[in-house]
């Protein structure tokens, strides 16, 4: 048996078909691309397309990552699920509010320090959507608008209404306007007489406007005030609001309110209020960054100290007032986040990295490896498709969809004969390793995409997958997925190639799935082979993935057999519940005969004494039908049937 240095579980084949011998949850597919925003190189799950959307943006352009997307989508409606792993192309960076951008490419990578976690906040996702996104950060604030006629007062100022109550300028809001809070009981009135007349009045934080989006601070939340920790600890206004605006729109995306300027407050659960923490566990849409250094008090404290840092006592207690007009300060009109970039599109390279994320088989659970698009050249299409297969014949418990390049078929100065679309794609193929963890089809669909209002051919492997995954959800894995019962494809207008019955058998010797349009049948798979070269029994879907099938529920029973008792007990138990499960296969015709030995006979002494369990399981596999042949044979009247066919 294999080498074990560590105790585990060892899955091995045997190929005896050409000898002479007398799904328990939802399927999920692998994809890399680049999107227009979601994490870079961490692997995501993904249920549905409105999950796809949310997390990774729509498909936008003409380009490989368009393809990709849609072809996720096509397999997500069959009723599949997704792992994803967004590359990031050459360029790409997060916009921020400091410096020129920066790539961070996902939370793990922003808490280790990547560049651009010293800006105050930076957009959660790389790519130029980010720089849509305002950052707005509002406290307490001012008290009241006051109009005095060309006033001349600055932030930090103290103002003496024409009542002679004493009011401190928090923000001068420009000609004739500035803010101030009420340091006396007595709010500012209008009134008064000469150059110091109060012209009007009003509250500022339902008047207060927030950049040009024509959103209040109101839009945001109520008015912040006083946490209970900081009023434990005799301080006042620490309380912030934190809104995230989408200018595209000018909408509030998202919004974390009543949170704190202090590192150490607490809710009265016991959870983080600093506005920093709550925003980096909390958001979709930014990272908070460096603390803010706009000062707090008259002595200095910044964003981010803790209570006792105030030293405020009950006879002595602290408002943490902000201190508006220095460069670094709050102006309540938010903070535009700005050089987030898309990147270029990705190289076979980078893609390559973003598909070697799913080999690991302890860390990702996936069933499927979907090509997705073509790339620029047939030449790179084929380094990403043989990435794609290299995934699943490393990992040995998936299978690999791969679609011919788009320039094998749709001819870029001028239309290909068909002759010409077939040699183009078996000569496509010829170039793909011979494996049964693959599957290669013909198809480029004319399909409808209803993002960018326009029609295109889209590689079929998202297809070719979802009908495998539509077979186990209405049948079995061990069922094949081809054909007029299940082979149906989603919103095919037409196909780039349409191959006849000659081309067809051409195909099929060359390991090629031919899709078809037949008259009356609409768009169908029309064959049911691995990429397997040699003949096999292991050269149809259908069988790979019952012996796939079997593999994973027979690790999980081995699994439960580690650090047992190595006797006729535990041998006895393992055999009977695989036996019960292989014989449920049978019963559902996947299976024609079995054979289970897990006994003394395989379990000598010496490996016994070596500490090993060995089981070995002789499976007969149901065939699909391929080939029929119906042959009619007409007869004189008086000659009986049992003379013509010998019984």
């Amino acid at each position: 048996m294999a080498s074990q240095v560590s105790p585990g579980v060892v899955i091995k084949e045997r190929d005896l078909s050409n000898a002479v011998i007398v799904g328990d949850s939802q399927i999920t597919a692998a994809i890399a691309s680049t999107f227009a925003k979601g994490p870079i190189n961490e692997v995501t799950s993904i249920a549905n397309e409105r999950e796809l959307i949310d997390v990774f943006g729509t498909p936008s352009g003409t380009g490989t990552a368009t393809e990709d997307w849609l072809v996720a989508s096509e397999f997500l409606a069959y009723g599949g699920r997704l792992a994803v792993v967004r590359v990031a192309g050459s360029g790409a960076l997060n916009a921020t509010t400091a410096g020129s951008g920066s790539l961070i490419d996902n939370e793990s990578d922003f808490e280790a320090g990547a560049t651009g976690s010293d800006a105050e906040f930076v957009a959660r996702s790389a790519g130029a959507a980010g720089n849509n996104l305002r950052v707005v950060v509002v406290d307490r604030g001012a008290d009241q608008i006051v109009q005095v006629a060309g006033h001349g007062f600055s932030a930090g100022d103290a103002y003496t209404d024409p009542a002679g109550a004493a009011h401190t300028v928090v923000q001068d809001l420009g000609t004739d306007f500035f803010s101030v809070t009420n340091d006396t009981a007595t709010a500012v009135a209008v009134g008064g007489s000469g150059a110091a007349e109060v012209l009007s009045v009003q509250p500022w934080y339902n008047n207060t406007s927030i950049a040009a989006t024509g959103l209040k601070l109101s839009a945001i939340g109520p008015r912040p005030g006083t946490t209970a920790f900081a009023d434990e600890a005799h301080l006042k206004k620490d309380e912030v609001h934190v809104a995230v605006i989408d200018e595209s729109t000018n909408t509030v995306v998202e919004r974390f309110t009543f949170l704190s300027k202090l590192s150490d407050a607490k809710s009265p659960e016991g959870a983080s209020l600093f506005y920093r923490d709550v925003i980096n566990a909390q958001s979709k849409f930014i990272y908070a960054g460096a603390t803010k250094t706009a000062g707090l008090t008259a002595a200095g404290n910044a964003w981010g100290g803790t209570a006792a840092s105030y030293a405020a006592t009950a006879a002595a207690p602290e408002t943490m007032k902000l201190t508006l007009g220095a460069a670094d300060s709050l102006t309540y009109d938010g903070e535009l986040l700005e050089h987030g970039a898309d990147g270029s599109a990705y190289t076979t390279s980078e893609v390559t990295t973003g598909y070697n994320l799913f080999l690991d088989t302890e860390q990702v659970d996936i069933d499927f490896v979907l090509m997705g698009g073509s790339m620029s050249t047939e030449a790179n299409t084929k380094t990403k498709a043989q990435a794609v297969i290299g995934v699943a014949t490393s990992r040995m418990d998936c299978v690999a969809f791969v679609s011919p390049d788009k320039k094998t078929q749709i001819g870029t100065s001028g239309a290909l004969t068909p002759t010409a679309q077939k040699d183009n794609t078996i000569a496509y193929f010829d170039t793909m390793p011979s494996t049964s963890y693959a599957v290669y089809d013909s198809g480029l669909k004319y399909t409808y995409d209803r993002f960018n209002d326009r029609y295109l051919y889209l590689p079929c492997n998202g297809d070719v997958a979802g009908l495998c995954v539509r077979t186990s959800a209405i049948i079995d894995d061990w069922i094949s997925p081809a054909g007029l019962n299940r082979g149906g494809l989603r919103n095919a207008v037409k196909l780039a190639f349409n191959p006849g019955k000659a081309a067809r058998d051409e195909l099929y010797q060359a390991r090629v799935n031919p899709i078809v349009t037949l008259p009356g049948a609409g768009t169908l798979l029309f064959g049911d082979k691995t990429g397997l070269a040699s003949p096999s029994a292991f050269d149809r879907i259908n069988v790979r993935r019952l012996f796939l099938n079997i593999e994973a529920r027979v690790r999980r029973l081995a699994e439960g057999v580690l650090f047992e008792q190595n006797d006729v007990t535990t041998r006895s138990g393992f055999a009977g519940t695989v036996n019960s499960y292989l014989s449920e296969i049978q019963a559902r015709r996947g299976l024609t005969d079995y054979l289970v030995v897990c006994d003394e006979s395989n379990n000598t002494p010496d490996v016994v004494d070596r500490n090993e369990f060995i089981a070995e399981l002789y499976l007969k596999p149901t065939r699909s039908i391929n080939y029929v042949t119906v042959t009619l044979t007409a007869t004189r009247t008086g000659v009986a049937f049992s003379e013509v066919i010998g019984r």
